[in-house]
């Protein structure tokens, strides 16, 4: 305070049930970061760095508070064993760590503080938010092939289908007959007649009456493109409407969907696991704060 005046120190920006953050704390985290330690939510990148971090701030109160609960706590020993083996694997000393605190206005205390509420964030990612994490092979397939775009490529099919077969010179009452018949085939399997039911019934295909009408596997960008653009969208049991070919009359049926790998694949199998597993992360850490947050009093603080 000075004389007829008085000078805002600091003020109270947001309580997590009943634990107060402070300007300054926000402040700090702009203007020396980290700016996101747990999540900006529901702040997203376009927000401005204040609200980002005050969010932030907020979440990790949230996180800590439940890591009371939960028993969650860090011994001194180990918060000092965590740095030493941290200044080890950059080859730092304490007597350069302290210097790099200096400049930045920081005690060591201050240091093995934040270090330490870093450990017990850590554990509890471990303990609550990672068991929610669930991926597998095929999580990781589908992202790389929506990440490259190279369904074409690298998916194979296994389709049963029906025949109509008739020939293009065929006289067109005959291939009008055929054209009739495998939409009313196709009206009985959308009715719940199974398909290959339908096939042993209608196929002019012999061998394939005696398989279901099963094909061999074949890659999306090997079919024919009439065959492509009905076949490609379908999902698994679906079909398509009848196709016309120079064969005849086609209807296809998608049995399965399979991802055939690629070298390319192979080698970027391990960072595209990372990528997916640090997006599922931030899913079930913002799912978990969403229920935090209606669980727990949080004011926001506005002058």
């Amino acid at each position: 305070f000075g004389q007829g005046s008085e000078t805002l120190v600091d003020r109270i920006v947001a309580v997590v049930d009943g634990y107060s953050i402070l300007h300054t704390e926000v402040t700090r985290k702009v203007e020396k970061g980290p700016l996101v330690v747990v999540s900006d939510y529901p702040a997203d990148d376009s927000s401005p760095p204040y609200e980002r971090s005050l969010q932030d701030a907020i979440n990790f109160e949230l996180v800590m508070s439940k890591a009371k609960d939960l028993e969650i706590d860090v011994r001194d020993d180990e918060v000092d064993a965590e740095i030493k083996s941290f200044l080890d694997s950059r080859g730092l000393s304490r007597d350069g760590l302290q210097q790099h605190l200096d400049g930045q206005g920081m005690s060591y205390e201050d240091y093995k503080e934040d270090f330490k509420d870093q450990m017990i964030l850590r554990r509890f990612q471990g303990r609550v938010i990672h068991p929610l994490v669930k991926l597998t092979d095929k999580d990781v397939e589908t992202y790389y092939l929506k990440k490259t775009g190279s369904t074409s490529d690298l998916v194979e099919l296994k389709l049963r289908q029906i025949l109509f077969g008739v020939a293009a010179t065929a006289p067109a009452e005959m291939i009008e007959a055929k054209r009739k018949l495998a939409q009313e085939v196709h009206q009985k399997v959308t009715d719940g007649m199974p398909f290959a039911d339908a096939v042993r019934v209608y196929s002019d295909a012999e061998k394939a009456r005696e398989t279901g009408g099963l094909m061999a596997g074949i890659r999306v960008k090997d079919l024919a493109q009439t065959i492509r653009a009905e076949v490609e969208s379908l999902d698994i049991a679906q079909f398509t409407p009848p196709v016309r070919t120079a064969l005849g009359f086609h209807i296809f049926f998608l049995e399965e969907k399979q991802f055939s790998g690629s070298q390319e694949f192979a080698a970027q199998k391990k960072q595209l696991e990372y990528e997916l597993r640090s997006m599922e992360l931030n899913n079930q850490t913002r799912r978990w704060l969403t229920e935090q947050r209606q669980r727990t009093k949080v004011e926001i603080i506005k002058l």
